[in-house]
């Protein structure tokens, strides 16, 4: 990287649930502009997650573009563009390439009959976040929409057609649409495709993550102001970069990512190897990236509750320090391991881990009149880390290194509980985001950065550090386990809950 040029620079946009980033850095991994916005889904019926998909998806990157665009970014430094997103989600667009209907998210839980019979049709087992049962649902429920599309997409794949004008999907998010995808063919599975009744026409060319699949069109450049012919990468899901974003990427490293979905993940394989996708299982049985735990509710939770509860009316009317995170904050942490004998389930939208189900709800058991704002918040945050615990001790021999990372983990308490309840030492980088990892990727696709172990090596400095404390771990032991009857207790109850919320 000798002969770089001190204004040349990477754009990565990253397309999340809760908002859209996009981060300005040059090849040398110094951000030199950041923008973000905040937007969220909708929630029409119980159980639906839902955006606009012109609002939310482009309307949202047209705007941090132009933020960035405002502090300073000059758009002739831009050298390539990298786009990454939550997924899968069901994008549909018609031939004019036009969005059909809302966009349908991941973690929706409408078609749950229609997964049924895709896996019975198919030989499957998916799980109720792939895109081919919600396009089944489309087909069933509205056909009117269904017979307009043409082209079936995920988030950051529309963002990347908007500015390309090209219609691809990468390999990693084409083998979690729904096992219509052949991982070690690295193309469509079009015999399972029309097993399904489905047109394989509807699902794009399928492309490696870091290939450049096209440049800004004349179009993409009135709208966003970047100079036309900008290369775009066709990018990849949130999880392969925020991996990258916080050097998780060789073996033996851990992620806990505490976004609006949590995740714990553990690097088998050097990611080098499988950057080009599919990431995680590329059909081989060689895995790059173990899935360890995936809470639905975690960053999503907590922002419902500080939204419904902890606006300063809760205080008192008096002023909240800030921000209401902050006067929780306080709050929590004089609230010992365990909130006081209060457990919170966090599966607001149904569980994936240690098992799926879909059925699964939130609950909080053992409240009393002593019990406050800040045992409530704190019972939430232990929630997530008891869920992530649940699958933890089958890899915990494996885990060298164990990072923090996504927009939740800037709460220093947050961290240090899920560092007593996984009873390890967790490291996190302030900088560290999918925004950047997803700039890193477009810099090594494009040549301009040719060590994948520079974002370990000189893209992340300094990291803070938490350690285990063990009191708190003592008292999460016994915690844990009641967490574990409570979800256990409840199970069926909530199966109940489900009919009657059906019927």
């Amino acid at each position: 990287m000798a002969n770089l040029s001190a204004n040349q620079l990477l754009l990565g946009i990253d397309i999340g649930t809760q908002a859209v980033k996009a981060l300005a850095v040059t090849p040398r991994g110094r951000i030199a502009h950041r923008a973000s916005i905040e937007r969220a889904p909708r929630h029409p019926h119980p159980g639906w997650v839902e955006m606009d998909t012109e609002r939310d998806l482009w309307g949202a990157v047209l705007r941090v573009i132009h933020d960035l665009i405002d502090d300073g970014m000059a758009g002739e430094s831009v050298q390539v563009i990298g786009v990454t997103g939550m997924v899968p989600c069901l994008t549909p667009i018609n031939g004019d390439g036009k969005a059909v209907g809302p966009t349908i998210l991941y973690s929706d839980n409408r078609a749950l009959e229609e997964l049924d019979w895709v896996n019975e049709k198919g030989g499957l087992k998916e799980t109720a976040q792939a895109v081919v049962p919600k396009l089944v649902w489309l087909r069933n429920h509205r056909p009117t929409d269904f017979e307009q599309i043409r082209t079936v997409l995920s988030a950051h794949n529309y963002v990347v057609f908007r500015l390309s004008g090209e219609r691809y999907v990468d390999y990693d998010t084409s083998s979690i649409f729904g096992g219509v995808f052949d991982k070690q063919k690295r193309d469509w599975a079009v015999e399972m495709c029309r097993s399904l009744d489905l047109d394989p026409a509807l699902f794009p060319s399928a492309k490696p993550a870091t290939a450049l699949v096209g440049a800004v069109t004349a179009q993409a450049a009135a709208e966003t102001g970047l100079p036309r012919g900008i290369p775009v990468m066709a990018g990849t899901g949130d999880t392969f970069a925020t991996m990258l974003g916080c050097g998780v990427i060789d073996p033996g490293d851990g992620m806990v990512a505490f976004g609006t979905t949590g995740l714990l993940t553990l690097t088998q394989r050097p990611l080098v190897e499988s950057a080009s996708g599919p990431h995680f299982d590329d059909g081989s049985g060689t895995a790059s990236v173990a899935w360890v735990a995936n809470v639905l509710s975690a960053g999503r939770l907590v922002r419902w509750f500080v939204d419904v509860l902890g606006r300063k009316e809760a205080f008192g009317g008096g002023v909240v320090e800030g921000s209401p995170y902050a006067k929780l904050e306080v709050e929590a942490g004089r609230v010992p391991a365990g909130g006081e004998g209060l457990i919170v389930l966090p599966h607001w939208l149904g569980r994936r881990t240690p098992s799926p189900d879909p059925n699964l709800r939130g609950a909080m058991v053992g409240f009393t009149p002593s019990h406050t704002l800040g045992h409530i918040y704190r019972a939430i945050l232990e929630s997530f880390a008891y869920n992530q615990r649940q699958t933890f001790a089958a890899v915990r021999p494996q885990i060298q290194r164990l990072v923090a990372t996504a927009g939740g983990a800037r709460s220093r308490l947050w961290r240090q509980i899920v560092t007593d309840v996984l009873n390890m030492p967790m490291e996190y980088y302030p900088a560290a985001s999918g925004a950047l990892g997803i700039a890193f990727l477009a810099g090594h696709a494009s040549g301009l950065i040719a060590d994948f172990n520079a974002v370990k090596r000189d893209w992340l400095r300094d990291p803070e550090i938490s350690s285990p404390d063990p009191v708190a771990v003592a008292s999460y032991n016994g915690y844990f386990e009641v967490y574990c009857e409570v979800e256990a207790q409840l199970t069926a109850p909530f199966e109940h809950l489900a009919r009657l919320a059906t019927a």
